[in-house]
């Protein structure tokens, strides 16, 4: 949902620049009937191109000015339903400044120079403010499906937009971070790349839409976890990979993507196969399988290989969560022996484990299926934890951040003890071991994230953070952001 708030600022940086075209061009009609020689309209020409670029700058900078202040309460990615709530007060005054601008654009004529990325801009105004009027009405409605699915819509109408804008026009209108990376990401597609992410957009709104219908099922409370893959029949389980992997099979790629096409239905294999075992797991009432299926399917080993090796469009698309999570700093950042391989110990370790580890009791587990489920999946999570000890003490620390290094230590010693004493709450027939086991592995994550020091954040940040800003930490451990 926080993907709104990126799409909608620079929307709005869009349509607030409007102002300066109708400044620009009600200027030039005031400009009077002197006769002009073919040199001084060429220069009259370029001054009126360049006064048109600066002023639509310094208008779009103030947009974004404004617009984080009509945004600001986004910032920190609040629940699915606050956002709503938030969204609902918002989106009206975006609404109504975008309404007015349009009226005095449409009875305007842009520089020659850029009539068209004039005319491509109102089109985009127009469709925008019809579909954040959809939007504002799902907001109203408390309907997040909905609100999911204009917000697909909305990351390809600007995709479409950027890809069709001159390169002088775009670099002038684009201010904020988010803005200008949509515009190095999409700016200068060929119709065939861009059809392609459209696709691809598409498939993966497919995707959303039926996750959302499961999820839906999973937020209501049940009574046992046999209480709730009886709920979860016929919600679809099983089907929301296979939905992605139809749509792309029959593609062909263009060949700026021919690469990422080849990663992504490898990565979808794998994926539908997991999730076909969760949909069997339900067909057959047999909570085990479920969770052992579920928590084979958020390792993240599989989709963070995948998503390496994609190029930013297609990346942004099908792991918009994993472009920003798993995103290595500035490569200068890395460059010694101890920071770079840390930062890949620490980001490997993540995707096999998570953040703060896997729940063995999900959803409302008895302790018979606890302990199977255990049996099953602990020796796994156990030697992935031994294996990121071992690399970690591998390493040797420059003598600034040697404290850090063994907290990091003693992070990783703790959470193996905590893995290891939830295994052995098999023989011991020890249910609340494996619950304690699972805080204290929490603990140990929340004690070590902010204990580090900004030193070694750089490196350690994939891991115990996660860009911008330590939210993870404040969404995990309930501290406040950096």
């Amino acid at each position: 949902m926080s993907d709104w708030k990126a799409g909608i600022r620079w929307w709005v940086v869009l349509g607030l620049a409007i102002t300066a075209v109708a400044a620009i061009a009600c200027s030039s009609d005031e400009s009077g009937d002197a006769e002009a020689t073919p040199d001084s309209s060429a220069a009259a020409e370029t001054s009126a191109d360049e006064t048109y670029l600066a002023t639509v700058r310094a208008l779009s900078e103030e947009a974004d000015r404004r617009n984080e202040e009509i945004f600001a309460a986004l910032e920190d990615a609040p629940p699915a339903l606050e956002v709503l709530g938030l969204l609902e007060e918002a989106l009206p005054q975006a609404i109504e400044a975008a309404q007015s601008q349009i009226g005095e654009l449409e009875s305007l004529a842009a520089p020659t120079g850029y009539a068209t990325d004039h005319d491509r801009l109102l089109r985009f105004l127009r469709d925008s403010v019809e579909l954040l009027q959809r939007q504002l009405a799902a907001a109203e409605a408390r309907d997040d499906l909905a609100s999911r699915t204009l917000q697909v819509e909305f990351t390809t109408l600007q995709r479409n937009l950027l890809a069709d804008l001159s390169q002088s026009f775009r670099d002038t209108v684009l201010v904020s971070e988010e803005a200008v990376a949509a515009g190095e990401l999409f700016g200068g597609l060929t119709d065939e790349e861009a059809a392609y992410l459209n696709t691809v957009n598409a498939a993966y709104e497919e995707f959303n839409s039926r996750n959302a219908v499961f999820g839906q099922t999973l937020s209501r409370q049940f009574s046992d976890s046999r209480a709730l893959l009886e709920a979860l029949q016929g919600a679809g389980a099983g089907t929301a990979f296979e939905a992605v992997q139809n749509v792309l099979l029959p593609v062909d790629p263009p060949e700026r993507f021919a690469a990422d096409h080849v990663a992504l239905l490898r990565y979808l294999a794998e994926a539908v196969r997991l999730d076909r075992e969760i949909g069997k797991a339900i067909d057959e009432v047999d909570p085990v399988h479920f969770v052992v299926s579920n928590l084979e399917l958020g390792n993240g080993e599989i989709a963070v290989s995948t998503a390496i090796g994609l190029s930013p469009p297609v990346l942004g698309i099908a792991f918009p969560g994993l472009s920003s999570a798993f995103q290595a700093p500035d490569p200068s950042l890395l460059a010694d022996d101890y920071s770079g391989p840390l930062f890949t110990a620490l980001r490997d370790f993540r995707a096999r484990f998570g953040q703060t580890g896997p729940d063995y009791l999900a959803f409302n587990l008895g302790a018979d299926d606890a302990f199977e489920v255990v049996a099953r999946a602990a020796p796994g999570y156990v030697a992935t934890v031994e294996n990121a000890l071992e690399r970690v003490r591998s390493l040797v620390p420059p003598d600034n951040v040697r404290g850090d290094h063994e907290l990091l230590i003693r992070y990783f010693e703790e959470v193996l003890q905590a893995q290891q004493d939830i295994f052995a709450a098999i023989s011991d027939s020890d249910f609340a071991a494996i619950s304690g086991g699972i805080l204290r592995t929490q603990a140990a994550f929340c004690d070590a994230g902010t204990g580090i020091s900004d030193a070694l954040g750089p490196s350690v940040r994939v891991h115990f953070a996660g860009p911008p800003n330590d939210r993870d930490l404040a969404r995990l451990c309930g501290v406040a952001p950096g």
